[in-house]
């Protein structure tokens, strides 16, 4: 297992290697809980998201390019409680360019 912290990709064996892993993208199982970074230069997404670990990254609402994330600030906290309240994003609306609100 491997996954994106920041310029570093990080290997399940604890080793790092800098540059870009494709394990952070849409479609992949989210590896750890916590706030993603959105990059996607296509479409004006929000600029950060907070995802559950093994829930699939999010795609984009507007295109079928994959949309990339790279781990803020991990929060394993928030999905500890199994009974709790919890929500799946599956797509990443597009925001309008002016106000950052959603476009409609």
């Amino acid at each position: 297992m491997r996954y994106q912290i920041g310029r570093f990709i990080v290997h399940g064996d604890g080793s790092q290697a800098v540059g870009k892993s494709s394990a952070l993208q849409t479609g992949c199982a989210v590896p750890e809980t916590g706030i993603y970074r959105v990059l996607h230069p296509q479409h004006q997404l929000p600029g950060e998201v907070t995802l559950i670990r093994n829930q699939p990254f999010p795609r984009c609402s507007k295109c079928p390019e994959p949309v990339c994330f790279e781990l803020v600030r991990s929060a394993p906290a928030i999905g500890a409680n199994p009974r709790g309240f919890s929500v799946t994003l599956y797509e990443l609306p597009e925001l309008a360019e002016a106000d950052g609100s959603l476009a409609g």
